[in-house]
């Protein structure tokens, strides 16, 4: 009798045979045992991305979809007056070299630290024209502090060191910022298989790295898993160093070792005395 695959878990959305952790759980355990060793979680640099800013000087308000979608399907309103005026635009590439390549495009060809956010290139993006070059373009945002955050940024890629040095014009600007700091662990799931007679073997997995972000307002953290691929591009050669947590198959935390030496397991909760009886 064939297994019926269309059989779907409620809690999971996955068929029932697959088996799914929870990060959130994760993650509090890896915390946890840090804590009861008054450490926590070491930070991991994170590649920054060229972002380029332009200012509305039109003096109207300027509207467009994301073509990121980063609103959620609503509408962009970039004000023509107040202290929101810009808007944001994150460039694509694969490496900051690419991106910073693509940033100056758009600032060269429609003239943007002069002229800003202009119809000509709102029309060109609503269109889809310059769907090659930018990834998200949202806002408002600030234009003098956002721009007075890009630096001089030195960032090593796979086939080399990325330089990105921002240029700043009178309505727009592009660059990076510096590297951020991320809390960030590798979970390798150690699961092994026995054969006929055979010692067990630990299934090769290069496990899920597991990213935590915390709402700057509510202060409330959330986690997201990162394919160990994808991870290397995210942090680079850094990556190497992400702290590891050992994962149980069935989700418990058995060892983190922070890469620098240092490893430590739960520790196990004390035991009662039981009263002897009389």
């Amino acid at each position: 009798m064939a297994l019926d695959k269309t059989f779907n878990s409620s809690s999971t959305g996955k068929s029932w045979q697959d088996k799914v952790l929870d990060a959130d759980k994760i993650w509090a355990q890896v915390k946890s045992i840090l804590a009861k060793q008054n450490l926590q979680l070491p930070t991991t640099p994170r590649r920054p991305d060229v972002r380029l800013i332009v200012n509305n000087i039109s003096g109207h308000d300027i509207q467009f979809q994301n073509p990121g979608d980063h609103s959620g399907g609503k509408q962009e309103l970039i004000p023509g007056e107040g202290d929101q005026t810009s808007v944001m635009i994150m460039v694509k590439g694969a490496t900051l070299e690419e991106q910073y390549q693509n940033a100056k495009t758009l600032y060269t060809k429609y003239a943007l630290g002069r002229k800003g956010l202009s119809q000509n290139f709102v029309t060109d993006l609503t269109k889809g024209k310059l769907a090659e070059l930018i990834d998200e373009a949202y806002g408002p945002a600030p234009f003098q502090s956002q721009v007075s955050k890009l630096a001089d940024v030195e960032w090593k890629e796979p086939n080399g060191i990325s330089k990105i040095l921002p240029e700043k014009g009178l309505y727009a600007a592009y660059g990076a910022r510096p590297a951020t700091e991320e809390l960030v662990f590798l979970a390798q799931f150690h699961i092994y298989v026995k054969g006929t007679g055979t010692t067990s073997e630990l299934v090769e997995s290069s496990g899920m790295n597991i990213a935590v972000s915390t709402d700057w307002e509510t202060q409330k953290e959330t986690t997201r898993p990162i394919v160990p691929s994808v991870a290397k591009i995210y942090y680079g050669e850094h990556a190497a160093r992400i702290p590891t947590a050992i994962v149980h198959p069935d989700g418990k935390v058995k060892e983190i070792d922070l890469k620098d030496g240092r490893i430590y397991a739960p520790i196990p909760p004390k035991k009662k005395n039981k009263t002897p009886k009389l």
